[in-house]
């Protein structure tokens, strides 16, 4: 049996025992609580990070895409290359404008060249012609002369003006074969000069054609290049100017290719019908001086029968 004075020792040290445990055990969930509570903000920042790593890798993504058209479009800086680029179908585009282009700057060269070449000869023959002591002088003399227009139309006239000679022979009239020849060296001139004027007027046609057509065509390669460019930017998903203005600019090689095609053609063929008016009106001169000169002619000839048969007797 325990003594009175024992009782309260023991019961005093079953307490301290008790508040030892129950401080021990507050001690374990208070730490079990901060455990917990640091799981759950660790899961937070991770949900926290993984969301902005996405994002991150969103804008990543997109602005890669767009460093990748800079840099491609800050590479692709030649022309050819981005011809190329545009489609098969601008290519051919800018092939067929190549070659009008190649076209007109030959028929335009080869077309101001032969015309300054006959503008020269002309107005040689023309003074020839002037100096000349009889139209039978300059005919003989005729293979020393260059090609020209006016040279051609004197050559049918002449050739022309001996055949309307032997009506004489053959009209019931001197007047009546004066008439028929002067009728038949009037059209002989015109069809000379009809004949020249289409000699002169050759490849001019392409000239027109690719003046009136190369802007279109170009236009034509403008659009399908630009829908082609339209449909990358949904590709892509982005609207900025970094990604629209590569594919415009490769689409607008074609309109500036028709219009590098279709200004010198304009210009060639406005100044090539500019001298080719002039030589038909140097042209219509001399015809009109060569019809003068054989009337007169034809006329003198005449007036002579007319005295002479005055003068027979018996008439």
């Amino acid at each position: 049996m325990l003594s009175t004075t024992q009782k309260p020792k023991t019961l005093k040290s079953i307490l301290l025992i008790i508040g030892y445990i129950a401080t021990i055990t507050m001690a374990v969930n208070s730490q079990n609580l901060m455990a917990q509570n640091g799981s759950s903000k660790n899961g937070t920042k991770q949900t926290n990070n993984s969301t902005s790593e996405t994002a991150t890798d969103d804008s990543s993504i997109v602005n890669n895409d767009l460093k990748n058209v800079d840099e491609s479009s800050l590479s692709n800086s030649s022309i050819i290359t981005r011809s190329i680029n545009a489609g098969p179908v601008v290519f051919t585009v800018l092939l067929c404008l190549i070659l009008l282009s190649i076209t007109t700057w030959s028929v335009a060269a080869s077309k101001w060249i032969y015309l300054r070449k006959i503008e020269g000869t002309t107005m040689k023959f023309i003074k020839s012609f002037w100096d000349s002591r009889s139209l039978n002088d300059l005919n003989s003399r005729l293979g020393d002369y260059p090609y020209s227009p006016v040279r051609e139309v004197f050559r049918n006239g002449y050739a022309e003006l001996v055949r309307g000679s032997q009506l004489k022979d053959q009209a019931y009239t001197s007047e009546m074969a004066v008439r028929a020849a002067l009728e038949n060296l009037s059209r002989a001139l015109n069809k000379a000069k009809n004949a020249e004027r289409r000699r002169m007027e050759k490849y001019l046609p392409v000239l027109a054609i690719s003046a009136s057509a190369s802007p279109f065509i170009g236009l034509f390669g403008t659009v399908w290049g630009i829908m082609n460019s339209f449909e990358g930017i949904a590709r892509i998903g982005s609207a900025s100017l970094a990604a629209v203005a590569p594919g415009i600019s490769e689409a607008l090689i074609a309109t500036a290719f028709g219009l590098a095609a279709a200004i010198p053609a304009v210009i060639g063929y406005n100044i090539a019908g500019n001298k080719i008016r002039n030589l038909i009106t140097k042209v219509d001169g001399f015809g009109a001086d060569y019809m003068n000169i054989v009337e007169r002619y034809l006329v003198s000839d005449r007036t002579k029968e007319v005295q002479t048969s005055s003068q027979t007797p018996g008439i």
